[in-house]
C-alpha cells in the first residue's frame, strides 16, 4: 500500500502575506489543490493523508471529504510525524510532499515508487547550476563547493514507511526534511532525476514563476 502525506502546516513566515502560500488562490483554486490532484488521480497512491495547520483544519477538511486530515505541528519535523503516525497499518511506501509544489508530476510519482523496489529512501533532485559558497558569517567566504556534487533537492522524498516511522520515534535531532532523519542513521538514499517545474514557492513572487511553468 502506498500513501502519500501532503505537508500543508506551515505558516509560510518567508511568504510575508496573510494567507499562506498554500492556500493562496493560483488560477482560481487554492495552490494545494494542484498536488492533491496529481496524487488522487495517480493508480498507484492509495492513500492521502493531509496535514494542515490547525486555522484551516475546517476548511480543508470539508474541502476534502474523501480524504484524511489531520492537524500539524509546530515544525515540518512534528508535522511529517503526525502524518506518519496517522498512515494505514497496511502502509508499504510512504511518500512525503510539500504542499508547496504544485507541479509535482506522475513521472516523479511513479519513478519514486519503481525505486523503492530497491531501495528504502528515494528523492527527486535537480543539478545545481550556480556556483556555491559556504560562509560562517554571512560576510566572507569561507570555502567554495564543488558544484558537480551539488544538488537540490525536492519532494515528494519517499521511503520504505516502516523504517521511517522507526527512525522518528528514536530521532532527536531537529532536521528540515525527512531524508536529513534517514541520513542520520545511517541509510542510503537514492536520488532520482527531479523537475524545474516541480518549483516551491517560497516568495509571493513565485507565483509570477509558476504562471511561466503551466
Amino acid at each position: 500500500m502506498n500513501t502519500a502525506i501532503i505537508l500543508a502546516a506551515g505558516n509560510a513566515t518567508r511568504f510575508k502575506n496573510k494567507t499562506p502560500k498554500q492556500f493562496k488562490e493560483f488560477e482560481g483554486k487554492p495552490l494545494i489543490d494542484y498536488s492533491v490532484n496529481t496524487f488522487s488521480k495517480n493508480i498507484n497512491i492509495n492513500e492521502i493523508i493531509i496535514v494542515v495547520h490547525q486555522n484551516y483544519f475546517n476548511l480543508i477538511k470539508k474541502r476534502y471529504k474523501d480524504l484524511i486530515v489531520v492537524e500539524g505541528g509546530k515544525s515540518r519535523q512534528e508535522s511529517s510525524y503526525i502524518g506518519l503516525k496517522n498512515c494505514s497499518e497496511k502502509t508499504k511506501n510512504v511518500l512525503i510532499h510539500d504542499a508547496a509544489r504544485p507541479f509535482v508530476s506522475d513521472r516523479i510519482i511513479i519513478d519514486s515508487l519503481n525505486e523503492l523496489k530497491d531501495n528504502v529512501a528515494v528523492c527527486p533532485a535537480l543539478p545545481c547550476t550556480d556556483t556555491v559558497a559556504m560562509s560562517e558569517n554571512k560576510l566572507n567566504i569561507s570555502k567554495i563547493l564543488k558544484r558537480k556534487v551539488l544538488f537540490k533537492l525536492q519532494t515528494p522524498q519517499s521511503f520504505n514507511y516502516k523504517l521511517l516511522f522507526n527512525c522518528h520515534k528514536k530521532n532527536n535531532k531537529q532536521v528540515t526534511d525527512d531524508i536529513s532523519i534517514m541520513k542520520n542513521f545511517g541509510y542510503k538514499c537514492k536520488l532520482i532525476k527531479g523537475s524545474n517545474r516541480n518549483l516551491k514557492v517560497t516568495y509571493d513572487k513565485d507565483f509570477k514563476l509558476l504562471k511561466m511553468l503551466k
